[in-house]
């Protein structure tokens, strides 16, 4: 039986990527005096500091104590969302959110509230209507490249917002799992509010999809409660992991990892939009997925059904709505689910033949 075309998984891959971190896995293993000690809980201070040197920006320096390592993306968001005491509160999401924050927020028992977005990401003064009639009690934002639209957030939004969350004592959750991929990088909301945002780098996109590290930023005030609760849902993370990512920081090697990423980002694009070039489409320029509009004579649920008949994965866009009934406008199409890029385009040939077909 052949194997579907995955347009759903999108963790950037380059060739080679495997075998070097075999290496340095191996190297590190032999440089560790003792794999089996446990390492601080949020990392010891050589952690930190190398942490808190990759996410300082100019005029934006970052202290190694408001660092503090978690074993992936969706842990560093949970660790956040529990040391912000958020459990059965209300949060304020961007109307298209990622799926698996919405499963984190049921758990927890999360009420989530969607903010209008539109080419340029969340929408302000919508943000500030929520707030003067919802009261909520946190925002959580992709805002360096959403998943699933691609938009980058400007400036002035942000310094809005951030005016909002200060007026309304509002915390900020920042997730950026893709910030990576945008070569202007902008001041993200802990370097803008350090007082009370919460913001997450994990390391799965940027380097393999099983390095399950990241970095989480937070207030001084929560210090205490970060650390009982990263103790309590992971204890630490590997002290062999933490090696490698240190490695490949301090090597200058991750880095130039990310500048290929970007590159090959920047082609995949460029292909599957001028395959594309009849349909509205929205997607970062370096970007390994983009949101793909339907023509109204098709749902999304409807198409993704008749893609997995033709071999075809995608992700409809009700996983990603929150209005009721859920938004049937749209499929992500992610290009890093397929190392080889001809795979991709077959993908992307198929979902054309099935929306030209209506």
């Amino acid at each position: 039986m052949e194997r579907p075309i995955d347009l759903q998984l999108n963790y950037p891959s380059l060739s080679g990527q495997v075998e070097e971190f075999n290496d340095l896995l191996l190297a590190a293993a032999r440089e560790t005096e003792s794999l089996s000690a446990l390492s601080p809980t949020g990392g010891n201070i050589e952690d930190k500091e190398i942490g808190a040197q990759w996410l300082s920006h100019e005029g934006y320096p970052i202290t190694p104590q408001a660092v503090y390592l978690a074993s992936g993306g969706h842990h560093a968001v949970l660790v956040a969302l529990l040391a912000g005491s958020l459990v059965g509160k209300t949060v304020v999401v961007e109307d298209l959110c990622y799926s698996h924050f919405r499963k984190i927020a049921a758990v927890l028992n999360i009420r989530l509230l969607h903010c209008p977005a539109d080419a340029l990401g969340l929408k302000p003064a919508a943000l500030r209507e929520i707030c003067a009639r919802d009261k909520p009690d946190a925002l959580y934002i992709m805002a360096t490249i959403n998943n699933p639209t691609g938009t980058v957030l400007p400036l002035d939004r942000r310094l809005d917002i951030v005016a909002i969350a200060r007026a309304t004592n509002m915390l900020i959750i920042e997730d950026d799992a893709y910030g990576f991929l945008e070569e202007e990088a902008l001041p993200n909301f802990f370097h803008l509010a350090p007082e009370r945002s919460f913001y997450i780098y994990s390391f799965s996109k940027p380097l393999l999809a099983g390095m399950k590290s990241s970095y989480l930023l937070a207030p001084a005030t929560f210090d205490a409660a970060i650390i009982e609760n990263l103790r309590l849902t992971a204890t630490n993370v590997p002290v062999l992991y933490t090696r490698v990512l240190n490695a490949y920081i301090s090597t200058g090697r991750l880095q130039r990892i990310i500048e290929e990423k970007q590159e090959e980002g920047h082609r995949r694009q460029e292909i599957a939009r001028s395959l594309l070039s009849e349909h509205p489409v929205l997607g970062h320029i370096n970007g390994w997925h983009l949101w793909l509009s339907l023509p109204a004579a098709i749902t999304a649920t409807e198409l993704n059904g008749r893609l997995q008949l033709k071999g075809v994965l995608v992700n409809p866009s009700t996983d990603y709505s929150l209005t009721e009934p859920r938004y049937e406008g749209a499929i992500r199409v992610a290009l890093g689910g397929e190392p080889e890029m001809e795979r991709v385009v077959e993908g992307i040939e198929r979902i054309k033949q099935e929306i030209d077909y209506i």
